[in-house]
């Protein structure tokens, strides 16, 4: 009954806010996808490598006691022997694979910063003069200063000497 009794602009308020709680509710997968990384870390990868290298340890020692007929030594050690080296295969390999991966995305999410955010050339280094060795750069350039001015200060004179007007 309440929705016969319903204004136009009611119903668009509802239908509106509909549309908003689908939206929020699309944003937040995205959003929880955005903040999961990709792969297991590197510890995670590191622990896989020991462990298939512990399984394939394991694995080897059972099939070659029952190869060498060590006493105790039977069918069932070897075939878990062999389950042992295929597992622990796996686990080394999927570890490897994984590390692997994650070295390589770290070297590109650091080219890509380098890229982005370049790092400025390093300036020279600032020489350091003594006092003494600035009071022979003051001397030299008040010298030369003399010197310039000494040349138009001349050059003026002569100019009045020559003029016909003597």
């Amino acid at each position: 009954m309440e929705d016969k009794n319903r204004t136009p602009e009611e119903e668009q308020k509802i239908t509106a806010g509909q549309t908003e709680q689908t939206a929020e509710n699309n944003e937040e997968p995205a959003e929880q996808a955005g903040n999961e990384k990709g792969g297991l870390p590197t510890r995670s990868c590191i622990l896989m490598i020991a462990a298939g290298l512990y399984l394939l340890y394991t694995g080897y020692r059972l099939c070659e006691n029952v190869l060498k007929g060590v006493d105790g030594g039977s069918w069932g050690f070897f075939a878990a022997g062999a389950g042992f080296f295929i597992v622990g295969a796996v686990i080394l390999a999927v570890g490897v694979k994984n590390l692997i991966k994650k070295e390589k995305e770290k070297r590109e999410s650091e080219e890509k910063e380098r890229r982005e955010h370049p790092q400025p050339a390093e300036a020279p280094e600032k020489k350091t003069m003594s006092i003494a060795e600035r009071a022979r750069l003051t001397e030299a350039l008040s010298d030369r200063e003399e010197e310039t001015s000494g040349e138009t200060t001349d050059g003026e004179e002569n100019a009045g000497e020559n003029s016909p007007e003597e």
